[in-house]
């Protein structure tokens, strides 16, 4: 078991070191680099725990791609991986910005320097589109026209309207929580009143009906049945 963590230990500080110090433009592009590793090769939390983790390091203080790191190792290894992963990515650019600071005058003019640097801004541009479509993707997928819209009303807000991207953000926020305020509302009555409620898998389909309907009781009687002890003589709840 201990060989085990310690060949865990030593894969996250690989990897992350590794993708901190070849991955340029920003924390968009580190998105993909993590999905490689943790989620195709790895399998360490889905696609959607890493959208929920994105989410959470942009909105986060701090450079998103050393968040997305933190976060990534603490999902994998608790607060130890978090540790370890947010110092491997913080130990490349410190490194090759202390060798740049040093002789910044020479590397600045450099002519090889700039064409370098020119490709890697075409580099970053497909990985940001890249993964901006994967993420609009996985939004859609939910087919809740809801969040469908909040894409375009986000750009537009952002790219148009110029608005503070910390603004949109918190909008967003405020619109979603409100969103599933009311829709924990609706469940409640119609639990109440004993209508079906629908039951959503967690792929957010449901293919197999029989075993979706045997997930969890789907009306108020349903529930008194499923766990009797909860509940009152009179439907309510203790």
């Amino acid at each position: 078991m201990e060989k085990k963590s310690l060949s865990l230990y030593l894969w996250l500080f690989k990897v992350n070191f590794f993708i901190s110090a070849f991955t340029f433009g920003g924390g968009y592009v580190v998105i993909p680099m993590i999905r490689k590793y943790f989620v195709t090769e790895k399998h360490l939390f889905s696609e959607d725990e890493l959208m929920d983790m994105a989410a959470i390091a942009q909105s986060s203080p701090g450079a998103i791609a050393i968040n997305l790191a933190v976060l990534a190792g603490f999902r994998t290894a608790g607060l130890s991986g978090a540790v370890l992963c947010g110092v491997s990515s913080v130990l490349p650019p410190f490194l090759i910005l202390s060798v740049i600071s040093s002789c910044y005058q020479v590397f600045r003019d450099l002519p090889i320097v700039a064409a370098v640097l020119k490709g890697m801004e075409a580099a970053v541009g497909a990985l940001i589109v890249d993964i901006v479509v994967d993420m609009g993707a996985a939004v859609l997928k939910e087919k809740k026209p809801f969040f469908s819209c909040l894409i375009p009303a986000a750009f537009a807000g952002s790219f148009l309207l110029e608005i503070n991207v910390m603004v949109i953000l918190l909008i967003c926020v405020a619109a979603c929580l409100i969103y599933y305020f009311a829709a924990s509302r609706r469940t409640v009555s119609a639990l109440s009143a004993g209508r079906p409620v629908p039951v959503r898998a967690e792929s957010g389909s449901c293919s197999d009906k029989k075993a979706c309907a045997e997930a969890r009781p789907q009306t108020a009687a349903d529930s008194r049945e499923a766990a009797p002890g909860r509940y009152s003589k009179k439907g309510g709840t203790y």
